[in-house]
């Protein structure tokens, strides 16, 4: 009986502990990955009236919003492995006040070059943000709880469609205020929030559970014990080193995976201003509405699939599944009859793909820790990142060649049906079968 009665005491410390870390720790990063997702996609909503402006092309707009990607795809691992090394704390802030400022800098846009350029040098500045988040996330969470945990942070993304969306289309009606462009008001005043973050986020961010002086001393031993027993059995289990992380199979296979389904998604967000006021004809407010309205539902997809996933202790079907449903949405915008019926269709390729983040994004360290999960990480997230650079240049081409969405929406269409089965096929993953230690 004294045995039941100290697991109940374990069990009930370790949900105390969680929650206290839940509500430190998410509640800052949500907003760290909303300004991040707000600097990295608002230029589709500049678009609407930039393009105009400047004389840009659909391909030199492609070309600029994918190029992002580039610098972002060059440092995506050198960055991650500095932060394993310095600490999330120092290095997560220096990212955020440094793609803050270029941020704003966009603004001073001029030419196709400067675009490109300012563009190039975000994603450079903004490299590593992402798995670094993920990586100390794995510092804080035990496996069961992981896919929850991320899909809370990344639910920033649709919540930045929700709030971002309006708000762009706000600023874009200062047109002329103080002698500057409303598109010009929108990059100054976005770029703002993520220079604040970050000098905040070196004073309150604390790198690992040892160091935080904000849990109880009988919570903190809980979750220190919890995560180093589920990290050796990690390293039992599969003894990858960091340098045999780069080249893993099961490393390559999820970012060779998730690769085809972004190359739709961030089309998706760099063009959906453009594409949803070919599709209705409305206003800029208007079409913030229904970016906000389809954020709001790709909300509830994000958080039921992960809690669901965590449930049955299962990943790739909850990854495959959601991919399918963004490929028939690509599908339906192309080849439906009505405006209407295709952006109905529009709405589910965000809702399908932001539901297979949080289980996606919680299978690399099913198998990997350490700095093994620092560099695997950050190897899946840079071949991600490359669909960022794809994705918006397809469609700019196809549509500049075509003049028509429609053709590149039908080869989107196909990318992510090939991820979704990619996705399932994980299923016999011998890696990823593995179930954690708390499970």
């Amino acid at each position: 009986m004294p045995e039941v009665s100290e697991k109940q005491s374990d069990v009930f410390i370790g949900r105390i502990a969680l929650r206290r870390v839940t509500r430190r720790i998410i509640p800052f990063v949500f907003l760290m990955y909303i300004t991040a997702w707000l600097d990295r996609v608002n230029v589709g909503f500049a678009a609407l009236h930039m393009n105009a402006d400047l004389g840009f092309s659909a391909s030199m707009f492609g070309f600029g919003s994918g190029i992002f990607f580039l610098g972002y795809c060059l440092l995506e691992v050198p960055s991650n492995l500095i932060l394993h090394r310095l600490g999330a704390r120092l290095w997560l802030a220096r990212i955020m006040v440094t793609w803050g400022v270029l941020s704003s800098a966009m603004m001073l846009v001029r030419t196709p070059l400067s675009f490109y350029t300012l563009r190039f040098l975000l994603g450079a500045a903004e490299a590593g943000f992402f798995p670094g988040v993920l990586y100390y996330l794995s510092h804080w969470y035990p496996q069961e709880h992981r896919a929850r945990a991320i899909s809370a942070f990344m639910t920033a993304i649709p919540v930045t469609g929700l709030v971002g969306g309006p708000l762009s289309a706000a600023l874009l009606r200062l047109n002329g205020w103080h002698g500057l462009a409303g598109w010009q008001w929108l990059f100054l005043v976005e770029g703002v929030p993520a220079v604040l973050l970050g000098t905040i986020a070196f004073f309150y961010l604390s790198d690992r559970p040892e160091d935080a002086r904000w849990l109880p001393p009988e919570e903190r031993r809980w979750l220190v014990s919890a995560l180093v027993t589920e990290r050796n059995a990690c390293q039992d289990a599969h003894r990858v080193t960091s340098r045999a992380a780069l080249m893993h199979p099961t490393v390559w296979w999820l970012g060779t995976l998730f690769l085809l389904a972004v190359i739709g998604f961030y089309g998706y967000s760099m063009w959906s201003p453009l594409v949803i006021r070919s599709l209705t004809g409305g206003t800029d407010m208007q079409i913030g509405l229904i970016t906000a309205g389809i954020s709001a539902v790709t909300i509830l997809a994000m958080w039921g699939n992960s809690a669901h996933s965590d449930k049955a202790d299962e990943r790739p079907l909850h990854v495959a599944i959601p991919l399918a449903i963004q490929a028939a949405g690509f599908l339906g915008c192309a080849l439906l009859p009505t405006p209407l019926l295709r952006m109905l269709s529009l709405a589910l390729v965000p809702l399908g793909h932001g539901a297979a983040y949080g289980p996606f994004w919680s299978m690399p360290t099913r198998f990997l820790s350490g700095e093994a999960a620092a560099g695997g990480l950050a190897v899946v997230a840079t071949i991600v990142s490359v669909g960022g650079f794809v994705g918006p240049l397809l469609i700019g081409l196809l549509k500049e060649h075509t003049g028509s969405y429609a053709p590149a929406f039908v080869v989107l269409s196909v990318a992510a049906t090939i991820s979704a089965i990619m996705a399932a096929r994980l299923r016999r993953s011998q890696a990823l079968n593995a179930r954690s230690p708390n499970s």
